[in-house]
């Protein structure tokens, strides 16, 4: 419908993917019998929130007047959303401002990278997933961190190089997650004309990133473990944190280590030694 925002737009699909997912069960209604479509009605989202039902059809049309935040609050609650989701809601409504990223990475930040102990591969990451700073041991473990005219991204990498099938042992984990974190970086910038190219690129060239887009996941890890077959060092298993670079809002620290005297930590130093 024209007129609408980009924010309006994707705040009334992502309220529709979350409402067609419940069961009149989940939140409490009886089933009454086969429905037409999955999920809550319309009309019994507004009532269980408190809302009107014509209020909140226009919401999912993107043509509702700004809601305040106990709506938000309260289509929250109803729908069952997660603390991730709720934090997505009041994004996509401008209760929380777009993250500010400023385009190049500050000296700090390259020296905080020199400082971390050896074996660890770490690199510095922005809200679209572009990598902006790398060390030697990161680019020895992901082949795509390499200098070039625009800045490697993890999500563009996961999806159309074919390598990043071989490395990650559970891809399909991995893809799921890289959709879920760009979602996330949506909700708070719908307006990035960069982050809204690789999207569309994405769409273009790989189903399986329009089926996961279309599944509107969100998820925000701090960390974890991942399993590689590096075509080098071979079968790694490496723990990984997520730190929010004290550089620039939006920009994150991910670093991945091995347990020291483990067959991972070995091969891991021998990708940090100087060839």
């Amino acid at each position: 419908m024209a007129g609408r925002s980009p924010r309006a737009h994707e705040m009334g699909a992502f309220l529709r993917s979350r409402r067609t997912r419940l069961t009149p069960g989940e939140v409490g209604l009886p089933d009454g019998g086969v429905r037409r479509t999955p999920g809550l009605r319309r009309e019994e989202v507004a009532r269980l929130a408190g809302v009107s039902e014509g209020y909140y059809v226009r919401l999912e049309q993107g043509r509702a007047p700004h809601p305040s935040a106990s709506v938000l609050g309260a289509l929250a609650r109803t729908l069952r959303l997660s603390a991730d989701e709720r934090e997505h809601l009041f994004a996509l409504a401008g209760e929380a401002g777009p993250e500010p990223e400023r385009a190049p990475l500050a000296t700090g930040a390259h020296r905080m990278l020199e400082l971390l102990s050896p074996p660890t591969a770490a690199y510095v990451i922005n809200g679209r997933s572009d990598v902006l700073a790398w060390n030697d041991t990161a680019a020895a473990l992901f082949g795509h961190l390499v200098e070039g005219t625009r800045p490697p991204n993890n999500v563009r990498y996961v999806f159309t190089d074919p390598g990043a099938r071989d490395l990650f042992v559970d891809w399909p984990a991995i893809a799921a997650d890289s959709v879920a974190h760009l979602r996330a970086a949506a909700g708070h910038r719908p307006d990035d004309a960069e982050l809204a190219e690789l999207i569309a690129r994405l769409h273009e060239v790989s189903p399986d990133f329009r089926r996961l887009w279309a599944a509107r996941g969100l998820r925000h890890k701090t960390g974890g473990r991942k399993e590689l077959n590096h075509p080098v060092a071979g079968r790694m298993s490496l723990e990984y944190t997520v730190l929010a670079a004290p550089v620039d809002a939006g920009q994150r620290l991910v670093a991945y280590t091995a347990a020291p005297g483990s067959a991972s930590h070995a091969a891991l130093t021998r990708l940090g030694e100087p060839s």
